[in-house]
């Protein structure tokens, strides 16, 4: 089973909705919390699974992605976002960066190998 990249690809989907005056490129962590937090991230994962992440102003998330479900913590970094799930990758945090592309945001690994996209956000 991929867990690692299924949590990673959920936890970076792409969305349909992007901010008034959004531009391509990289997605700062103040516009991740302004804009994702609250909300439902809908998307696929790298492998292609589907997967939904929400992030709450309190820190905590959950994810589904595929047959995984898994609720954990979240914080913004310099470069994007980071989360700890409590059974994915051991309960280890990983970091993520996360760029648009359109109204798309894709979402990277550390090693810049994608993660997932977000489609969505309700």
């Amino acid at each position: 089973m991929h867990r690692p990249s299924i949590l990673a690809a959920a936890a970076m989907l792409a969305l349909h909705v992007s901010p008034v005056g959004a531009q391509d490129g990289p997605v700062s962590a103040k516009e991740i919390q302004e804009t994702w937090v609250g909300k439902d991230l809908i998307g696929t994962t790298a492998a292609g699974a589907s997967a939904k992440v929400r992030l709450e102003s309190n820190g905590t998330a959950s994810l589904s992605a595929g047959r995984t479900n898994d609720t954990g913590t979240w914080r913004v970094a310099n470069n994007g976002y980071c989360t700890t799930w409590n059974t994915i990758r051991a309960g280890q945090e990983r970091c993520f960066t996360v760029s648009r592309t359109g109204s798309d945001f894709k979402v990277f690994n550390p090693d810049g190998s994608h993660s997932g996209t977000f489609t969505s956000i309700k």
